[in-house]
């Protein structure tokens, strides 16, 4: 029995043989998101015949209660199985923009906060002390 059955279980199928063929594929989180996507598709267009930009931006968007990451993890296979048909000349559809990280940030905040400290020990160093044998002007 097949598992997909929406309108784009023939285009989903032929995707998963070619990841798995080209040894890209995850089944313990591909599939299940691509499942998922499948369902939704089902569920909201019950007789669409094809893709459309709406229902992509509708699956993409970050949802309410979702983090950043989890909300990637979720589109993650949906956006490379639309670059996928999208190579192939079989939608028009836009790939929706993947949430940017914020590790860039923290990274910056990180090294201004390291750069801060170095640059206050080298603003309190003192010069020596002048030497005993040199004479008092």
């Amino acid at each position: 029995m097949n598992k997909f059955r929406s309108f784009i279980a023939p285009l989903i199928q032929e995707y998963i043989f070619y990841r798995k063929a080209s040894d890209h594929w995850n089944e313990s989180s591909y599939e299940p998101n691509l499942l998922l996507f499948d369902r939704y598709c089902l569920k909201e267009c019950p007789n669409a015949q094809r893709l459309s930009q709406e229902m992509v931006d509708k699956w993409c968007c970050k949802r309410n209660m979702e983090e950043n990451n989890s909300c990637r993890s979720r589109i993650y296979v949906v956006v490379s199985f639309i670059r996928y048909i999208t190579k192939r000349g079989k939608t028009d559809i836009v790939i929706p923009a993947i949430l940017e990280s914020n590790r860039g940030l923290i990274y910056h905040m990180h090294l201004q906060t390291k750069n801060s400290i170095i640059f206050f020990r080298l603003a309190t160093i003192y010069p020596e002390k002048p030497h005993l044998n040199s004479e008092p002007e």
